[in-house]
């Protein structure tokens, strides 16, 4: 019996060694798999094709849930339906890649409930339609950094929480559905002119908008008008803001940083911004000036008030 028992136990051990949670290496070749306490990531560069990355997914797995893909420097081409077939992730990234125009529908078909996280950054594209991450009920982040000039076919995300939308071209933002969820955006570093048309009552959740280091010059009636009680941080520096003209900023909070530092702002009209500090006097808001050339004349009304002021740290150099 005691002889039986360790052929058994030798036989277990045998079985758990040759097992594998990963493919065999040469079916998936130029991809990798990294597998670490039975968790499974994949790691591809230098495909010429998206057949080529199609293929390999049609391959057999050990397991077909895995944590992350990373596909980099590759030429694919648009993600067509069921691209990894039964292979699902909870985080898919494609990084320096060229090709990409389209997420078609389906593409990400066995991954619709598990998948969290998907980045595009890809060499500069005309137009990115991206319809095929309408099914991702479980999206929580979607980030896009590929010099793109038009996002187009943004479907509603019920349960995203982070739009990264930097270093694109598109001169104004792109169309964004209602995402109650949604609370950070980020829209910097790229070349925007303009904020609308983006409608800012679909995000009833918003906390942070970034739009730093782009080309807006101007800020009309209602471009910034907020519909989340949350809002953290508005930031708006290094653009090129010359004129805000009353009621361009609204829907703020009492806590609410407003960033306008490193723009071309001249004058500090009372009818522009006192609305804005008596919002934030009430709370720990700020706004942020330092980097513009402020005419000493427009600071009179706010100078007779030091509670007011007090709302504008580092922000009381002006000039003759």
């Amino acid at each position: 019996m005691a002889i039986l028992s360790d052929i058994v136990l030798l036989l277990f051990l045998a079985v758990k060694w040759c097992y594998s949670s990963c493919p065999d290496a040469r079916l998936v070749h130029p991809c990798q798999c990294q597998s670490e306490d039975n968790v499974v990531s994949m790691a591809c560069s230098n495909l010429l094709s998206v057949d080529q990355l199609k293929k390999i997914f049609e391959s057999s797995f050990p397991q077909n849930e895995l944590r992350q893909l990373v596909v980099k420097h590759s030429q694919l081409g648009n993600i067509g339906a069921n691209i990894f077939a039964d292979k699902s992730f909870t985080i898919i990234l494609f990084q320096n890649v060229s090709g990409i125009e389209e997420i078609e529908h389906h593409a990400f078909s066995a991954s619709v409930d598990r998948l969290r996280v998907l980045s595009i950054d890809s060499s500069p594209l005309k137009n990115l339609a991206v319809p095929g991450i309408g099914s991702l009920a479980n999206l929580i982040d979607f980030e896009v950094t590929s010099s793109v000039d038009n996002l187009t076919e943004m479907p509603p995300l019920s349960n995203l929480q982070y739009l990264r939308l930097y270093g694109n071209r598109f001169t104004s933002p792109p169309h964004v559905p209602y995402m109650p969820k949604l609370h950070s955006v980020w829209l910097n570093s790229g070349r925007l002119t303009a904020v609308q048309p983006f409608d800012w009552s679909n995000l009833p959740s918003l906390k942070k908008l970034v739009l730093f280091g782009n080309r807006i010059h101007r800020l009309n009636k209602d471009d910034l008008h907020f519909h989340s009680p949350f809002l953290q941080l508005v930031d708006l520096s290094d653009n090129q803001l010359g004129d805000i003209m009353p009621d361009s900023i609204q829907g703020i909070s009492f806590n609410t940083v407003l960033d306008l530092r490193k723009n071309s702002l001249q004058q500090l009209d009372e009818d522009v911004f006192r609305p804005l500090i008596g919002k934030l006097i009430r709370g720990s808001g700020i706004i942020r000036l330092s980097g513009n050339n402020i005419e000493c004349s427009t600071l009179d009304w706010i100078l007779k008030e030091p509670k007011l002021l007090e709302k504008m740290p580092n922000s009381t150099t002006c000039f003759d």
